[in-house]
């Protein structure tokens, strides 16, 4: 009602706080509860999660008290015995609603997964791709918020397009470097959880 109240949701889609109702038969789980807040709601909810249930994550970013990514805070939450995978792109709430054109990449350790949750998620308007590259697709995910911040500064400082655009190429340049050191693969950074979702979230008008 705050954002999208123009939008109506499928009526099969059911609302609860009640992780019992929730978490129960749950042949997946989907976690979508900010990056700064997850550690303390998994912590929460965890013994209502069925064993061995997967879990994807459409949450990004690094997490302040411990410089972990939701990798880490999944599995120190949920255990290392359930396969997780990690959904990112620019992929912007109100455009997926509106049944605009979308793609997005799902990265999982375990590729079948990450198959399987493309092809359950896919549609005529939004695409899924696949990776095992779970680094590379955290990485691009937290650090085009960082870029996102400065290109907002440029814009809102009115320093043009010139410095919006080498700021944000230098941003991606780090990127690369910072993925490049913590074992990420730059064909990931350079696609759509990467340099593609820092496009859209510096320049697109929803950001």
């Amino acid at each position: 009602p705050k954002y999208m109240s123009d939008i109506s949701l499928p009526k099969s889609i059911r609302a609860t706080t009640d992780p019992h109702t929730a978490f129960n038969d749950a042949t997946y789980v989907i976690h979508a509860v900010p990056c700064q807040f997850s550690r303390e709601f998994l912590q929460g909810v965890a013994e209502h999660i069925p064993p061995y249930t997967p879990v994807l994550s459409a949450s990004k970013g690094i997490e302040t008290s411990s410089l972990g990514f939701m990798a880490d805070i999944l599995k120190d939450c949920l255990g290392t015995d359930r396969t997780y995978a990690f959904l990112s792109g620019p992929s912007f709430a109100r455009e997926i609603c509106e049944g605009v054109a979308t793609a997005v990449v799902i990265a999982s350790e375990d590729l079948l997964l990450a198959d399987d949750l493309a092809v359950l998620m896919s549609s005529d308007t939004f695409r899924c791709f696949t990776s095992t590259d779970v680094i590379g697709v955290e990485v691009g995910g937290a650090v085009k918020n960082v870029i996102a911040l400065a290109a907002g500064m440029c814009e809102g400082l009115g320093l043009g397009t010139n410095a919006m655009s080498g700021l944000v190429t230098r941003g991606c340049a780090e990127m690369r470097r910072l993925g490049d050191t913590l074992g990420a693969k730059p064909n990931t950074l350079a696609g759509l959880s990467g340099v593609g979702d820092t496009f859209g979230t510096c320049f697109g008008p929803l950001s």
